[in-house]
Protein backbone atom coordinates (compact mmCIF):
# COMPACT_ATOMS: atom_id res chain seq x y z
CA UNK A 1 0.00 0.00 0.00
CA UNK A 2 2.88 2.21 0.67
CA UNK A 3 4.22 1.73 -2.77
CA UNK A 4 1.13 2.16 -4.25
CA UNK A 5 0.52 5.73 -2.18
CA UNK A 6 4.18 6.96 -3.34
CA UNK A 7 2.84 6.13 -7.07
CA UNK A 8 -0.12 7.72 -7.12
CA UNK A 9 1.75 10.91 -5.90
CA UNK A 10 3.82 10.99 -8.22
CA UNK A 11 1.41 10.49 -10.66
CA UNK A 12 -0.48 13.55 -9.37
CA UNK A 13 2.60 15.86 -9.41
CA UNK A 14 2.99 14.85 -13.10
CA UNK A 15 -0.58 14.93 -14.24
CA UNK A 16 0.11 16.84 -16.93
CA UNK A 17 2.06 14.31 -18.84
CA UNK A 18 0.08 11.05 -18.32
CA UNK A 19 -2.05 11.58 -21.49
CA UNK A 20 1.06 12.52 -23.89
CA UNK A 21 2.96 9.49 -22.39
CA UNK A 22 0.25 6.83 -22.46
CA UNK A 23 -0.68 8.11 -26.44
CA UNK A 24 3.24 7.80 -26.98
CA UNK A 25 3.80 4.49 -25.96
CA UNK A 26 0.68 3.49 -27.88
CA UNK A 27 1.63 4.08 -30.93
CA UNK A 28 4.81 2.38 -30.67
CA UNK A 29 2.75 -0.65 -30.11
CA UNK A 30 1.48 -0.21 -33.49
CA UNK A 31 4.83 -0.05 -35.33
CA UNK A 32 6.40 -2.94 -33.34
CA UNK A 33 4.70 -6.11 -35.30
CA UNK A 34 7.37 -7.20 -37.95
CA UNK A 35 10.86 -5.33 -35.72
CA UNK A 36 11.88 -7.98 -33.95
CA UNK A 37 11.23 -11.90 -33.03
CA UNK A 38 7.98 -11.94 -31.09
CA UNK A 39 7.63 -8.23 -31.79
CA UNK A 40 3.62 -8.55 -32.64
CA UNK A 41 3.58 -10.36 -28.78
CA UNK A 42 5.22 -8.08 -27.07
CA UNK A 43 3.49 -5.44 -29.06
CA UNK A 44 0.16 -6.95 -27.55
CA UNK A 45 1.86 -7.38 -24.14
CA UNK A 46 2.57 -3.72 -23.80
CA UNK A 47 -1.09 -2.23 -25.07
CA UNK A 48 -2.94 -4.61 -22.76
CA UNK A 49 -0.62 -3.81 -20.22
CA UNK A 50 -0.55 0.06 -21.11
CA UNK A 51 -4.82 -0.02 -20.62
CA UNK A 52 -4.90 -1.88 -17.84
CA UNK A 53 -2.93 0.63 -15.98
CA UNK A 54 -4.88 3.53 -17.58
CA UNK A 55 -8.16 2.22 -15.94
CA UNK A 56 -6.34 2.48 -12.69
CA UNK A 57 -5.15 6.32 -13.32
CA UNK A 58 -9.00 6.92 -14.39
CA UNK A 59 -9.36 6.40 -11.05
CA UNK A 60 -7.08 7.84 -9.48
CA UNK A 61 -7.69 11.11 -11.34
CA UNK A 62 -11.40 10.68 -10.53
CA UNK A 63 -10.32 10.61 -6.98
CA UNK A 64 -8.47 13.75 -7.28
CA UNK A 65 -10.35 15.40 -9.07
CA UNK A 66 -13.13 14.91 -6.68
CA UNK A 67 -10.54 16.09 -3.74
CA UNK A 68 -9.69 19.23 -5.88
CA UNK A 69 -13.26 19.99 -6.02
CA UNK A 70 -13.88 20.00 -2.00
CA UNK A 71 -10.65 21.74 -1.57
CA UNK A 72 -11.71 24.87 -3.60
CA UNK A 73 -14.95 24.95 -3.12
CA UNK A 74 -16.07 24.86 -6.87
CA UNK A 75 -18.83 22.32 -6.72
CA UNK A 76 -18.77 18.57 -7.35
CA UNK A 77 -17.06 17.57 -10.43
CA UNK A 78 -19.21 17.53 -13.65
CA UNK A 79 -19.07 13.92 -15.18
CA UNK A 80 -19.96 13.21 -18.58
CA UNK A 81 -23.08 11.36 -19.80
CA UNK A 82 -21.42 8.02 -20.43
CA UNK A 83 -19.82 8.07 -17.01
CA UNK A 84 -23.00 9.33 -15.16
CA UNK A 85 -24.49 6.34 -16.85
CA UNK A 86 -22.30 3.93 -16.23
CA UNK A 87 -21.62 4.93 -12.99
CA UNK A 88 -24.69 4.62 -11.60
CA UNK A 89 -25.46 1.31 -12.88
CA UNK A 90 -22.27 0.18 -11.41
CA UNK A 91 -23.36 1.83 -7.79
CA UNK A 92 -26.24 -0.01 -7.97
CA UNK A 93 -25.31 -3.51 -9.04
CA UNK A 94 -22.56 -5.72 -8.18
CA UNK A 95 -23.12 -7.85 -10.73
CA UNK A 96 -23.19 -5.27 -13.57
CA UNK A 97 -20.06 -3.45 -12.09
CA UNK A 98 -18.17 -6.69 -12.17
CA UNK A 99 -19.29 -8.14 -15.11
CA UNK A 100 -18.52 -4.43 -16.84
CA UNK A 101 -14.85 -5.24 -14.90
CA UNK A 102 -14.25 -8.64 -16.26
CA UNK A 103 -15.37 -7.26 -20.07
CA UNK A 104 -12.54 -4.48 -19.73
CA UNK A 105 -10.29 -6.70 -18.96
CA UNK A 106 -11.28 -9.09 -21.68
CA UNK A 107 -11.23 -6.50 -24.41
CA UNK A 108 -7.64 -5.52 -23.59
CA UNK A 109 -6.12 -8.81 -23.40
CA UNK A 110 -7.90 -10.69 -25.53
CA UNK A 111 -5.28 -10.54 -28.68
CA UNK A 112 -2.29 -11.22 -25.88
CA UNK A 113 -4.32 -14.48 -24.69
CA UNK A 114 -5.29 -15.82 -28.32
CA UNK A 115 -1.25 -14.96 -29.35
CA UNK A 116 0.00 -17.01 -26.59
CA UNK A 117 -2.28 -19.63 -26.83
CA UNK A 118 -1.59 -19.82 -30.36
CA UNK A 119 2.12 -19.68 -30.05
CA UNK A 120 2.08 -22.39 -27.21
CA UNK A 121 -0.95 -24.74 -27.89
CA UNK A 122 -1.92 -24.41 -31.53
CA UNK A 123 -4.80 -23.59 -33.41
CA UNK A 124 -7.00 -25.91 -32.45
CA UNK A 125 -6.70 -24.77 -28.98
CA UNK A 126 -7.10 -21.10 -30.10
CA UNK A 127 -10.19 -21.88 -31.44
CA UNK A 128 -11.42 -23.27 -28.13
CA UNK A 129 -10.32 -20.39 -26.37
CA UNK A 130 -12.23 -17.78 -28.79
CA UNK A 131 -15.42 -19.53 -28.34
CA UNK A 132 -15.36 -19.57 -24.49
CA UNK A 133 -14.41 -16.30 -24.44
CA UNK A 134 -17.23 -15.09 -26.92
CA UNK A 135 -19.70 -17.32 -24.49
CA UNK A 136 -18.49 -15.91 -21.49
CA UNK A 137 -18.70 -12.18 -23.44
CA UNK A 138 -22.05 -12.83 -24.13
CA UNK A 139 -22.98 -14.32 -20.63
CA UNK A 140 -21.51 -11.03 -19.01
CA UNK A 141 -23.06 -8.82 -22.00
CA UNK A 142 -27.02 -10.74 -21.05
CA UNK A 143 -25.68 -9.14 -16.96
CA UNK A 144 -26.18 -5.96 -17.81
CA UNK A 145 -29.92 -5.89 -18.34
CA UNK A 146 -32.68 -5.29 -20.92
CA UNK A 147 -30.88 -1.86 -22.53
CA UNK A 148 -28.94 -1.22 -24.70
CA UNK A 149 -25.41 -2.19 -24.35
CA UNK A 150 -22.85 0.60 -24.29
CA UNK A 151 -18.92 -0.06 -25.05
CA UNK A 152 -16.57 0.57 -23.73
CA UNK A 153 -17.74 -1.03 -20.38
CA UNK A 154 -15.49 1.27 -18.01
CA UNK A 155 -15.41 4.29 -17.42
CA UNK A 156 -14.22 7.58 -19.38
CA UNK A 157 -11.16 9.90 -18.76
CA UNK A 158 -12.95 12.98 -18.27
CA UNK A 159 -10.82 14.57 -16.08
CA UNK A 160 -8.58 16.76 -17.81
CA UNK A 161 -4.76 15.96 -16.05
CA UNK A 162 -3.75 19.78 -16.52
CA UNK A 163 -6.04 20.54 -14.30
CA UNK A 164 -4.90 18.87 -11.25
CA UNK A 165 -1.13 19.85 -11.60
CA UNK A 166 -0.04 21.80 -8.05
CA UNK A 167 0.48 25.42 -9.12
CA UNK A 168 3.31 25.36 -6.36
CA UNK A 169 4.96 28.21 -8.49
CA UNK A 170 2.69 30.77 -9.12
CA UNK A 171 1.25 30.04 -5.54
CA UNK A 172 4.59 30.77 -3.53
CA UNK A 173 4.90 33.53 -5.47
CA UNK A 174 1.49 35.25 -4.61
CA UNK A 175 2.03 34.45 -1.12
CA UNK A 176 5.01 36.83 -0.92
CA UNK A 177 2.95 39.40 -2.76
CA UNK A 178 -0.53 38.86 -1.36
CA UNK A 179 -0.59 42.54 -0.85
CA UNK A 180 0.47 45.05 1.97
CA UNK A 181 -0.41 46.68 4.96
CA UNK A 182 -0.29 50.51 5.94
CA UNK A 183 1.26 51.15 9.24
CA UNK A 184 -1.37 53.91 10.32
CA UNK A 185 -4.50 52.63 8.84
CA UNK A 186 -3.87 48.89 9.13
CA UNK A 187 -5.49 48.23 5.55
CA UNK A 188 -4.61 45.99 3.29
CA UNK A 189 -4.17 46.52 -0.33
CA UNK A 190 -3.84 43.95 -2.73
CA UNK A 191 -0.86 43.75 -5.21
CA UNK A 192 -1.32 43.59 -8.92
CA UNK A 193 0.04 40.08 -8.98
CA UNK A 194 -2.51 38.65 -6.32
CA UNK A 195 -5.46 40.10 -8.53
CA UNK A 196 -4.06 38.63 -12.17
CA UNK A 197 -3.03 35.47 -12.65
CA UNK A 198 0.59 35.31 -13.39
CA UNK A 199 0.18 33.01 -16.31
CA UNK A 200 -0.50 35.18 -19.48
CA UNK A 201 -2.01 37.83 -17.26
CA UNK A 202 -5.00 35.83 -18.02
CA UNK A 203 -7.71 35.92 -14.97
CA UNK A 204 -8.14 33.67 -11.78
CA UNK A 205 -8.31 29.69 -13.18
CA UNK A 206 -11.88 29.29 -11.97
CA UNK A 207 -12.98 32.30 -13.47
CA UNK A 208 -15.26 32.30 -16.80
CA UNK A 209 -13.05 34.36 -19.26
CA UNK A 210 -15.72 34.52 -21.77
CA UNK A 211 -19.15 35.00 -21.01
CA UNK A 212 -20.53 32.67 -23.98
CA UNK A 213 -18.96 30.05 -21.65
CA UNK A 214 -20.06 31.00 -18.66
CA UNK A 215 -23.19 31.13 -19.74
CA UNK A 216 -23.52 27.40 -21.63
CA UNK A 217 -22.06 25.72 -18.49
CA UNK A 218 -25.61 26.90 -16.79
CA UNK A 219 -27.56 26.20 -19.62
CA UNK A 220 -29.65 23.26 -18.22
CA UNK A 221 -30.00 20.74 -21.68
CA UNK A 222 -32.47 17.86 -20.95
CA UNK A 223 -28.96 15.40 -20.82
CA UNK A 224 -28.31 17.32 -17.81
CA UNK A 225 -31.89 16.99 -16.36
CA UNK A 226 -32.00 13.16 -17.39
CA UNK A 227 -31.83 10.49 -14.54
CA UNK A 228 -28.60 8.12 -15.12
CA UNK A 229 -31.47 5.33 -15.06
CA UNK A 230 -33.06 7.59 -18.40
CA UNK A 231 -30.18 8.15 -20.45
CA UNK A 232 -31.06 4.56 -22.20
CA UNK A 233 -33.91 2.92 -22.77
CA UNK A 234 -35.26 -0.39 -21.70
CA UNK A 235 -35.83 -2.19 -25.16
CA UNK A 236 -38.53 -3.62 -26.19
CA UNK A 237 -39.99 -6.15 -28.97
CA UNK A 238 -37.73 -5.52 -32.22
CA UNK A 239 -35.24 -3.63 -30.44
CA UNK A 240 -34.10 -6.16 -28.15
CA UNK A 241 -34.24 -8.83 -30.39
CA UNK A 242 -31.72 -6.40 -32.60
CA UNK A 243 -29.81 -6.26 -29.51
CA UNK A 244 -29.79 -10.71 -28.43
CA UNK A 245 -28.27 -10.92 -31.95
CA UNK A 246 -25.89 -8.01 -31.85
CA UNK A 247 -24.29 -10.15 -29.07
CA UNK A 248 -25.06 -13.62 -30.13
CA UNK A 249 -23.30 -12.54 -33.58
CA UNK A 250 -19.79 -13.36 -32.38
CA UNK A 251 -20.36 -16.49 -30.76
CA UNK A 252 -22.48 -17.78 -34.02
CA UNK A 253 -19.50 -16.72 -36.34
CA UNK A 254 -17.01 -18.58 -34.36
CA UNK A 255 -19.06 -21.83 -34.15
CA UNK A 256 -19.78 -21.25 -38.56
CA UNK A 257 -15.68 -21.10 -38.44
CA UNK A 258 -15.47 -24.31 -36.13
CA UNK A 259 -17.64 -26.27 -38.45
CA UNK A 260 -17.03 -25.16 -42.24
CA UNK A 261 -13.23 -23.52 -41.71
CA UNK A 262 -12.32 -20.16 -41.65
CA UNK A 263 -11.91 -20.50 -45.83
CA UNK A 264 -15.72 -21.23 -46.19
CA UNK A 265 -17.50 -17.97 -47.06
CA UNK A 266 -20.46 -19.25 -45.30
CA UNK A 267 -18.94 -18.26 -41.40
CA UNK A 268 -18.53 -14.60 -42.86
CA UNK A 269 -21.71 -14.69 -44.72
CA UNK A 270 -23.99 -15.81 -41.55
CA UNK A 271 -22.20 -13.11 -39.87
CA UNK A 272 -23.03 -10.61 -42.46
CA UNK A 273 -26.56 -11.18 -42.21
CA UNK A 274 -27.09 -11.27 -38.37
CA UNK A 275 -24.73 -8.30 -38.08
CA UNK A 276 -27.24 -6.35 -40.87
CA UNK A 277 -30.60 -7.78 -39.71
CA UNK A 278 -29.82 -6.73 -36.19
CA UNK A 279 -28.70 -2.95 -37.04
CA UNK A 280 -31.94 -2.83 -39.06
CA UNK A 281 -34.15 -4.21 -36.07
CA UNK A 282 -32.99 -2.05 -33.51
CA UNK A 283 -32.88 1.14 -35.52
CA UNK A 284 -36.93 0.41 -36.45
CA UNK A 285 -37.56 -0.31 -32.58
CA UNK A 286 -36.34 2.97 -31.76
CA UNK A 287 -38.62 4.80 -34.63
CA UNK A 288 -42.21 5.86 -33.73
CA UNK A 289 -45.27 4.05 -35.43
CA UNK A 290 -47.40 7.48 -36.45
CA UNK A 291 -44.44 9.10 -38.02
CA UNK A 292 -40.93 7.00 -38.24
CA UNK A 293 -38.92 9.54 -35.81
CA UNK A 294 -36.04 8.38 -34.37
CA UNK A 295 -36.42 8.61 -30.69
CA UNK A 296 -32.63 6.99 -29.46
CA UNK A 297 -30.97 8.93 -26.93
CA UNK A 298 -27.71 10.57 -27.12
CA UNK A 299 -25.83 7.93 -25.61
CA UNK A 300 -28.27 5.19 -27.55
CA UNK A 301 -27.42 7.28 -30.86
CA UNK A 302 -23.20 7.41 -30.34
CA UNK A 303 -23.63 3.71 -29.32
CA UNK A 304 -25.35 3.13 -32.94
CA UNK A 305 -23.15 4.94 -35.01
CA UNK A 306 -20.21 3.52 -33.37
CA UNK A 307 -21.40 -0.30 -34.80
CA UNK A 308 -22.14 0.93 -38.29
CA UNK A 309 -18.80 1.95 -38.73
CA UNK A 310 -17.81 -1.11 -36.91
CA UNK A 311 -19.56 -3.48 -40.17
CA UNK A 312 -16.48 -2.10 -41.99
CA UNK A 313 -14.56 -4.58 -40.19
CA UNK A 314 -16.40 -7.32 -42.78
CA UNK A 315 -13.75 -6.66 -45.45
CA UNK A 316 -11.20 -7.83 -42.91
CA UNK A 317 -12.69 -11.23 -41.93
CA UNK A 318 -12.73 -14.98 -43.03
CA UNK A 319 -13.26 -15.59 -46.48
CA UNK A 320 -13.78 -11.83 -47.84
CA UNK A 321 -10.02 -11.28 -46.45
CA UNK A 322 -8.64 -14.15 -47.75
CA UNK A 323 -9.92 -14.26 -51.01
CA UNK A 324 -10.79 -10.33 -51.70
CA UNK A 325 -9.09 -8.00 -49.22
CA UNK A 326 -5.89 -9.49 -48.86
CA UNK A 327 -4.93 -10.19 -52.24
CA UNK A 328 -5.85 -6.56 -53.19
CA UNK A 329 -3.57 -4.81 -50.05
CA UNK A 330 -0.39 -7.34 -51.34
CA UNK A 331 -0.38 -6.08 -54.80
CA UNK A 332 -0.70 -2.57 -53.55
CA UNK A 333 2.29 -3.17 -51.21
CA UNK A 334 4.45 -4.68 -54.10
CA UNK A 335 3.60 -1.55 -56.01
CA UNK A 336 5.03 0.66 -53.73
CA UNK A 337 8.06 -0.81 -52.20
CA UNK A 338 10.27 1.57 -54.52
CA UNK A 339 8.76 4.29 -53.59
CA UNK A 340 10.48 6.28 -51.05
CA UNK A 341 8.35 7.38 -48.49
CA UNK A 342 4.81 5.19 -48.80
CA UNK A 343 7.16 2.13 -48.89
CA UNK A 344 7.51 3.09 -45.25
CA UNK A 345 4.04 2.89 -44.71
CA UNK A 346 3.43 -0.23 -47.12
CA UNK A 347 5.93 -1.97 -44.92
CA UNK A 348 4.16 -1.39 -41.68
CA UNK A 349 0.78 -2.54 -43.40
CA UNK A 350 2.40 -5.69 -45.18
CA UNK A 351 3.59 -6.78 -41.26
CA UNK A 352 0.01 -6.54 -40.13
CA UNK A 353 -1.53 -8.66 -43.04
CA UNK A 354 -0.60 -12.52 -41.66
CA UNK A 355 -1.62 -10.94 -38.51
CA UNK A 356 -5.08 -10.06 -39.61
CA UNK A 357 -5.64 -13.35 -41.31
CA UNK A 358 -4.06 -15.49 -37.86
CA UNK A 359 -5.13 -13.40 -34.91
CA UNK A 360 -8.95 -13.14 -34.62
CA UNK A 361 -9.14 -10.36 -32.27
CA UNK A 362 -7.43 -8.69 -34.21
CA UNK A 363 -10.99 -7.74 -36.23
CA UNK A 364 -13.34 -9.19 -34.37
CA UNK A 365 -15.00 -5.91 -33.36
CA UNK A 366 -16.68 -7.75 -30.27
Amino acid sequence: MEYLSLYEDFLLKNASQITSIESSLRSLTYILPGRFHDAELASQALYAALNLVGLYHNSILKRAAQAHAVENKTGPVEESAFNKYLQFWSSNSKLNASASTALSVISYTQVLMEMAVVKKLGKKKQWQLIASLEAIKLALFQSTGQRMTLSPTHLQRDVDPSTLVSTGFNSSISNKDDGWVGQRTGVTVPSLSSSIDLNNGLRKKNAHTDVTEYLLSKVLTPEKLRKPEQMVQIQKNISKLGEILYILRPLVYVLSILCWGKRSWRPWFISFVIEIVSQVAVRKGYESVNNGRNHMMTLEKQEFNRRLKLMLLNVMRGAFYLKITRPRLERFCNRTESKPIISMAAGVLRDYLPLWEQIYFYTSAS
